[in-house]
Formats: C-alpha cells, sequence, structure tokens
C-alpha cells in the first residue's frame, strides 16, 4: 500500500500534465496551428464516453451478470454507424444557427424558446448530479484501497467515513479548481476548447493503455491465458450463471437504446461531439475508431471479472477487482497505473460534462434573465466578467452536488446502478431533440409536454426510490407506493410489475 502523500502527489502531478497539454492545445489554436484538427483526436475525444463507470463499473456489472455490460458498448457502436445521418446533420444545423449546447439546439428547433432551454438546462444539471457522484464515488474508493490496510483489498464495502476526512470531497473541489482552469479562463463566442479536447484525447489513450495493461497482466501473467481464466470460472458451481444469459430481452433492448440515447445527448457527448467538431469530415475516422477503441478497453473485462471472483469470491467488492487484483499480487507500481487510469477516467468525464452544464446555464438561464432584465444589472456588472462567474459558480455548485448525491445515495448503489439513472434522465432529450429534426409537425408544447412528464416520471421512478433505499425515505415508500397506494408504488408504477428497475422507469418516462 502507498503512503497518502504518493498517491496525492501521483494525482496532482497528472492532473499537471492535463493542464499543460491543454494550455500548449489553446496556444497553438491562439496561432491558428489547431492540433486537434484531426480525425484520430476526434475520435479519442469522443471516448470520453468511457468513464469509471467503464473502467471499474463495467468489471463489477460483469461479475454479476456475465455478458450484462455489453449492451451498453453495443447501443453506442450501432449509433456510431448512424452519425454520418444524425450527427452531421446535427453539426451542420449548429453551425448555420451559432448553436453552442444541447439546450441551444433544442430552444432553436421550437422558435428559439428560452423556456425551453432553461427547462432543458435543468433537467440536465439534476439528470447528471448521479454521474457527477459516481466518479466521485470511484475516486474515492480506490483512493481509500491504494492507501489503505491490506484488508481492504478483499472488503466487500470501503466504509463511510466522515464528511472532512472524505476524499470525494477534496476531488470535487479539486476537479472544481481544474475544470475552471481548463474551460472558464476567457469566453469564446464559438465556445470551444482546443485545449480541452487535447487533453481528453490524451486521457482516452492513458486510460486505455493503464486498462489493456492491467488487463493482460491478470489473464496472461496471474493465468495462463482466456482458456485457463474462462476455464477455471466454468468449472465453479457458483458462476455458472455467468455464461448464461440472465437478464430479459427486454432490459438488453432498453440498455441499448438507452446507450444509443445517452452517446449523442449526454452534454459531455454534445460537447467534444458537435460543438468541439472542427471538421465534419472527421465523423468518418470517429465512425470506425470509436467503436474499435469500446472494442478494446472491453476485451479484458470478462477475464478481470472471473479472476476477481476466483481470487476474492462473490462477497468482494467487485467494483474494485481492477485494482485490488494488482494489489493482491503486490504490484504496486501496476496497482498505481490503474490508479491513473480511473483518475483520468473520472476527471475526462467532469471537467467536459461541467463545463457543457455550465455554458448551457449561463447561455440558457442567465442570459435571458439578463435580457429581460434591460440594463438593471449590465450596467452595473461588465457582461463577460458575469457569464464567466456564473460558470464558475456552477462547476463548483454541480461537483458539490454530486458530493451531496454520494454522501447520501452513492454508497448504497453500484457503479453502473448510478450511471444508468443519469443515462435514463438524459434520454428524455431524444424525442425533443430527434423530433425537431426529423418532424415538421413537432410543436413547443409537445416538446415542453414531453420533457416536463418523462423527467417527472424519470425522477419518481429511479431517483427517489434510490434515496428510499439509502434510508433517507421511509421504505414502504418503494414497496407500498406513497401512503400506502400500491398502484403508485415507483418501481411497479399503475400495476406495470414485473420488469427491471430501468426498463420499468423507461416504460413510463418515453412513453
Amino acid at each position: 500500500m502507498y503512503e497518502t502523500w504518493i498517491v496525492v502527489v501521483a494525482s496532482v502531478a497528472y492532473l499537471g500534465l492535463l493542464f499543460v497539454i491543454a494550455y500548449y492545445g489553446d496556444r497553438r489554436a491562439d496561432r491558428g496551428r489547431s492540433v486537434i484538427s484531426n480525425g484520430y483526436v476526434y475520435a479519442l475525444s469522443l471516448a470520453v464516453y468511457a468513464t469509471s463507470w467503464t473502467f471499474y463499473g463495467s468489471v463489477g456489472r460483469a461479475a454479476s451478470t456475465g455478458v450484462g455490460f455489453l449492451p451498453i458498448y453495443l447501443g453506442a457502436t450501432i449509433m456510431a454507424a448512424l452519425w454520418w445521418l444524425v450527427l452531421r446533420k446535427i453539426i451542420r444545423i449548429s453551425r448555420r444557427n451559432r448553436i453552442t449546447s444541447l439546450a441551444d439546439f433544442v430552444s432553436s428547433r421550437y422558435g428559439k424558446s428560452s423556456f425551453l432551454g432553461g427547462l432543458v438546462t435543468v433537467i440536465a444539471v439534476v439528470g447528471i448530479v448521479p454521474y457527477i457522484a459516481l466518479q466521485l464515488k470511484a475516486i474515492s474508493i480506490t483512493f481509500s484501497i491504494l492507501r489503505g490496510p491490506p484488508e481492504l483489498t478483499t472488503a466487500a464495502v470501503v466504509p463511510p467515513v466522515p464528511i472532512l476526512q472524505d476524499t470525494a470531497l477534496y476531488a470535487a473541489l479539486l476537479l472544481a479548481a481544474f475544470t475552471i482552469v481548463f474551460g472558464t479562463r476567457h469566453l469564446d463566442a464559438s465556445e470551444r476548447h482546443e485545449g480541452m479536447v487535447a487533453a481528453i484525447a490524451f486521457e482516452s489513450l492513458v486510460k486505455l493503455v493503464s486498462f489493456l495493461v492491467v488487463g493482460f497482466y491478470v489473464t496472461f501473467v496471474l493465468f495462463d491465458g482466456f482458456g485457463d481464466v474462462f476455464g477455471q470460472a466454468a468449472a465453479r458451481a457458483d458462476m455458472a450463471h455467468l455464461f448464461t444469459q440472465t437478464e430479459s430481452y427486454g432490459s438488453w433492448l432498453w440498455l441499448v437504446v438507452l446507450s444509443m440515447l445517452a452517446v449523442l445527448l449526454l452534454p459531455r457527448q454534445w460537447q467534444v461531439g458537435v460543438v468541439e467538431n472542427v471538421d465534419e469530415r472527421h465523423i468518418k475516422k470517429a465512425m470506425w475508431l470509436f467503436p474499435v477503441y469500446l472494442l478494446l478497453i472491453n476485451v479484458f473485462v470478462l477475464p478481470i471479472a472471473f479472476a476477481g471472483l476466483l481470487t476474492f469470491g462473490q462477497s468482494a467488492n467487485v467494483d474494485a477487482f481492477v485494482l485490488t487484483l494488482p494489489l493482491a499480487d503486490h504490484q504496486p507500481a501496476l496497482a498505481l497505473l490503474v490508479f491513473i487510469g480511473g483518475l483520468s477516467a473520472a476527471t475526462g468525464m467532469v471537467i467536459v460534462e461541467t463545463i457543457a452544464l455550465s455554458t448551457m446555464v449561463s447561455n440558457s438561464i442567465v442570459v435571458p434573465m439578463l435580457v429581460r432584465s434591460g440594463n438593471a444589472l449590465t450596467s452595473r456588472f461588465d457582461l463577460g466578467s458575469l457569464i464567466l462567474g456564473v460558470r464558475r459558480v456552477t462547476i463548483v455548485l454541480v461537483l458539490l452536488f454530486g458530493f451531496v448525491y454520494f454522501r447520501l445515495a452513492g454508497h448504497a448503489l453500484a457503479l453502473v446502478s448510478i450511471g444508468l439513472i443519469s443515462f435514463a434522465a438524459v434520454a428524455q432529450f431524444a424525442p425533443a431533440v430527434l423530433g425537431g429534426l426529423y418532424w415538421k409537425g413537432a410543436t413547443r408544447r409537445g416538446a415542453i409536454g414531453g420533457l416536463v412528464a418523462g423527467f417527472a416520471l424519470w425522477a419518481y421512478t429511479l431517483p427517489l426510490p434510490a434515496l428510499a433505499e439509502a434510508g433517507l425515505l421511509p421504505v414502504s415508500f418503494v414497496e407500498d407506493g406513497p401512503f400506502g397506494a400500491g398502484f403508485l408504488a415507483p418501481y411497479a408504477l399503475f400495476g406495470l410489475d414485473g420488469l427491471d428497475h430501468i426498463s420499468h422507469s423507461m416504460t413510463w418516462s418515453m412513453l
């Protein structure tokens, strides 16, 4: 195990390297010599899709469901094949209308409705908070394991600590500071951040290389290859269920649909895919390179999951197998590389997501309020400084909200479960976005009605029950419905029973 100061210094040094890359990218852009005007960099920046969920949570889900982790990547791959039709059209519309965020896009397709843009922003902020919590949870748990006693290597759960001793709090504040430096140093009419994109592309390489290295080590050093890992797992009666399809086809279908929508509509994906796009021709490169990236980063998921179960048993912390396997084999250097890879996966998501959200808040909520207020505020403050201030405050608040959600409900949920809650939230944008793209009969009232109803049903059927499972609401709320009204039970709304939580929520909210 490492001393705390070593892990902290390594983390800060890595974040400092990202800043140097971003600074270099911005300087090159200022000189008219873009470092991101490249199809490979564009494809790697889209790999910000792979977060701590991919780095840790996929192994955890594979250890519980076998191939149940695949739909999240199958859906993204299917959508990548459609990018030339869908993403290219969105990019062209955005450039023609000078659109700089997802909220701006939805607003512009329905008569430039400021109310609709504000509604999309609010839903995005609330819906992404659990995803922020996921990243903080991953950082906190892996930091504790890396510097903690050997017993944490096999512990099923890392025990919660007092707030002021929680790594997640300081990670949130540190990431807020770095994100502010990354993305809110100055205003840009195009809202592009070339230095940030260069740093994110570099991060995508770091997390891929670190995962491949640990996967190779586990598969070919701890074991004698894929055949040995799968053979030993197949011989275990308690692991037989991992070799069969245990989830319903309906569940798989909804997860595929969710990932198809998420890879397009998550604010961070919109930022790198639409706003930061330099040349639409780069989409052709991304259409094959992005799926290849997803394939490579998932090659060793099942071997690591099976190796973890064979080594530690079913009761261990399955989300942390990527880190605990090298630690158990007394490979601290490899474990530190894994930690940096996981940190890279988390920081990339947090930086881009919070920059995208802060842009949406300032452009779709604050600026319209300033316009309605006339000269009351703009005469007292410099407008540019005010907008930058709003964005910085938004970044800090979003990260702190993520920390609060992690403290309240994050300990009770697996990484994948937290991520799916956010995926289901951004899926609510799909009817309004796709309707605005392809349906001339789509109306502003319809878009608002669909978003409000879908968001309300999402909140009722996913985040609220999660809070109840964490002990913050009565358990009877989930089991018997509010005030004993069984037909309002959030996991069996109006008598629709027998579905997994995500399928149930998506059925009602998308309807």
